[in-house]
């Protein structure tokens, strides 16, 4: 085993990652806003068909919340409509997530030199390790079912307790209670996610391993090193400051009208890209770490393919 790198050398290395592969960053910040900005259009359409010759509903945007209740009431199938559209979108993207991630890890570890070696990286990374990355992602199911009930769990003890606060320390309290056990558990679980990609990008070429082995190689590391789940809460906690920071300074400055829309979606832009810079930044800190692991144990079978190259 080799040394154990701390939190700082992680966060380090997440720092060097994003400097040194700035333009992997804007490659797959530029896809998810592509699909993002689909998205956003076909919801307009949808909203704007149905909503834009209703008075109560512009009262609604503005504020009014009772407008707001009685519009979606007359609207309640193109809400449900809508919602579908978005799971669509998600399910879509998620897929599309296991080529980008792929690419992005082959990328942080084998580090190539200039743009044409980068994304030939990229792109063979996406490649090979697609299919396995979605087995990963059914691998994992059984565990975001744990997460589930373990919220449901906690939710039936703390939903009693919020319906008669008073305060915000009442609210808050009951809320902490019903929300923190599960998102620990899903910390978990996505940092498991993570290291078992890792595991298979490296390794990808001899076919060392599969992915069922990756996922239970990556989940006794998570277990034997607290500091690959402090690194990934540290992660989303800087996700989680960028979100409040955004929401603090855009508080009491309302911005309306085509001007208002445009100068509200470019501020938008830049929230997504500094929370995808934060995931870019984990991901090199992961991979840093990932390399001071020893390797699993060779196969016969990866022997014959080492002979034969």
């Amino acid at each position: 085993m080799k040394k154990t790198p701390g939190m700082m050398e992680l966060i380090a290395a997440g720092w060097r990652g994003v400097t040194r592969y700035t333009g992997t960053l804007f490659t797959v910040f530029v896809a998810q806003s592509l699909v993002a900005l689909i998205c956003l259009v076909m919801l307009s359409q949808v909203f704007a068909s149905v909503f834009a010759q209703r008075p109560m509903f512009d009262e609604g945007v503005r504020g009014d919340l009772i407008a707001l209740v009685w519009a979606a009431r007359y609207g309640s199938s193109t809400l449900i409509a809508s919602a579908w559209l978005v799971v669509g979108v998600a399910l879509l993207w998620s897929i599309a997530s296991w080529f980008l991630v792929g690419g992005v890890n082959a990328v942080l570890l084998k580090r190539p030199e200039g743009r044409a070696a980068t994304a030939r990286q990229f792109g063979a990374g996406g490649v090979n390790t697609f299919l396995k990355y979605g087995l990963l992602t059914f691998l994992s199911v059984p565990f975001l079912v744990v997460v589930l009930f373990v919220l449901g769990m906690c939710a039936t003890v703390a939903v009693p307790k919020m319906q008669y606060a008073l305060t915000m320390p009442q609210l808050l309290a009951p809320l902490a209670l019903a929300l923190l056990p599960a998102l620990f558990l899903l910390a978990v679980g996505w940092t498991v996610l993570d290291y078992a990609r890792l595991d298979l990008s490296q390794h990808r070429d001899s076919h060392e391993l599969g992915a069922f082995s990756a996922y239970f190689r990556a989940l006794r590391l998570v277990v034997t090193r607290p500091l690959t789940i402090g690194h990934t809460l540290l992660g989303w906690l800087v996700w989680l400051a960028i979100g409040v920071g955004y929401s603090y300074i855009a508080f009491g400055h309302p911005m309306l009208g085509a001007g208002g829309a445009v100068t509200l979606y470019v501020i938008r832009l830049g929230v997504q890209l500094l929370r995808m810079a934060t995931k870019f930044a984990v991901m090199a800190g992961q991979a840093y770490l990932h390399e001071q692991r020893t390797a699993p144990p060779r196969t016969v079978e990866a022997d014959i393919v080492a002979a034969a190259k």
